[in-house]
Parts: C-alpha cells; structure tokens; sequence
C-alpha cells in the first residue's frame, strides 16, 4: 500500500487537492490511501470544502483522518462551549470555518447559536464523525499522529486525547524501533525560532518548509497560511 501524508490543512481546499495532484494521488486506485494528521479547519477560507472532501473519502474508505487540535475545536463548539469558540475566533481563525460552514449567510457578529444550528442542520453527523476519529494510527514501523507521542508512559497508547493533538513532538524522546510522523508544529518554526516574517523567509528559502526528519521523527506541517503549499509524505509500507 502506497500512504499520501499529509497534515494541518486549516481551510486550504485547493492547495490539499493541488498537493495530492502533485504528489500522484489517486482516488481511485485501491493501492492508494490518504492519511490527514488532523487539523481540517480554521484560517482558511475552505474548511466546509475540505471537510466534505475528507468525510467523502473516510467514508469510501480511501482515507483516515487523525484527529488534530482544530478538529477539537469543531467538536467543542457543536457540543456548545461558546465560551471556547470565542476564544478560538478572536486566536485561532475559527470564524473563518463558521463562514465557511455557513456559506457566509451570518456576518462575524451575528450569535454563535446561529451557526450552530446551521452547521447542525447541514451536517447532523458531523460531531459523531469528528468523535470518532483516531488519535493515533500504528503501521508497521510508524507511528502517525498529530501532535505527539510521549515514550515515558507505560503504554503510550494510554495517553489523553490532550497529549496526543497539543504535544510537539520535537520536544519528546524517540520511541526505540519506531518512526513517528507529526504534524502540529510548524516545521519552519523549528528551523527557524527566532524567525519574524515567515513569509520573507518562504521567498527566500521555501527548503526550509520542507519535511524534518530527527531522531525517528518525521515533522511535515508546512505552515499552509504562509506557503500555500501541503507537504505530501509518500510512504510505501
């Protein structure tokens, strides 16, 4: 099986599809198969479009989605933390994927209550979907997920739903015999700490959005809102 990975897409419909186009993704071909390491909504303008993308191939089977700290965010406000939402619209570019959702029929003023039913309405599955997603996904040597994976439990399988879409996996040790993939924490932010304009950095050297491989890890968000660009991990396992 061929595995196109890929991760924190945050809205940007056309560059996913774009993104997979380049990378040789087929749909239709059995032997190919999708793995999204969370991150479907927010900042972008095309988060209804993702999503009805990502639920359409989930459901045909040709593709798994990992749940990632935004997708939360989703699930929260369905389950009426308004309270969260309004943080998540004033930090985190949630507004933009109540629009999306909406198909801009509310202005960013109007009751959150509003999109909520709207967004029911529309998609009375979606916060089952959401819930059900997994936190991680195991194949063979790798380990997919969207944050990280804390080695110093027991098992880590056993950690919270918090360790595995907030952690950043740089910051953790290795798991002996295993490769991890992330998402979450952008990849030039970590070539790059000190970095202001990320934008000026792209144009001067766009490398450096690229995949990191450390340590048995494989770090891919390629800080979309920025590049416009997906990474797409090509795994043969």
């Amino acid at each position: 099986m061929k595995y196109f990975v890929t991760s924190d897409i945050h809205g940007y419909h056309k560059v996913l599809v774009e993104a997979l186009d380049d990378a040789g993704f087929d749909e239709e071909n059995p032997q190919h198969h999708l793995l999204v390491l969370g991150d479907m909504f927010d900042r972008g303008d095309e988060s209804k479009e993702v999503f009805e993308y990502l639920y359409r191939l989930n459901k045909e089977g040709k593709a798994t989605i990992i749940l990632g700290n935004h997708d939360t965010f989703m699930i929260e406000f369905l389950e009426g933390n308004y309270d969260r939402a309004l943080f998540n619209i004033n930090r985190n570019g949630f507004l933009h994927t109540l629009l999306s959702f909406t198909d801009h029929i509310l202005s960013k003023d109007d009751d959150l209550k509003k999109y909520k039913k709207i967004i029911e309405e529309k998609y009375p599955y979606m916060l089952k979907w959401l819930k059900s997603l997994p936190l991680y996904l195991e194949i063979g040597d790798y380990i997919f997920v969207h944050g990280g994976i804390d080695p110093t439990l027991d098992d880590w399988r056993k950690a919270s739903t918090f360790d595995f879409v907030w952690s950043y996996e740089v910051n953790l040790e290795p798991i002996s015999g295993k490769t991890v993939v992330a998402g979450h924490h952008r990849v030039p932010t970590i070539r790059e700490p000190m970095k202001r304009n990320y934008k000026e950095l792209h144009k001067e050297n766009p490398s450096l959005f690229d995949p990191l491989y450390k340590d048995g890890k494989i770090l891919i968000d390629r800080f979309v809102e920025v590049s416009k660009e997906l990474n797409v991990l090509i795994l043969e396992i």
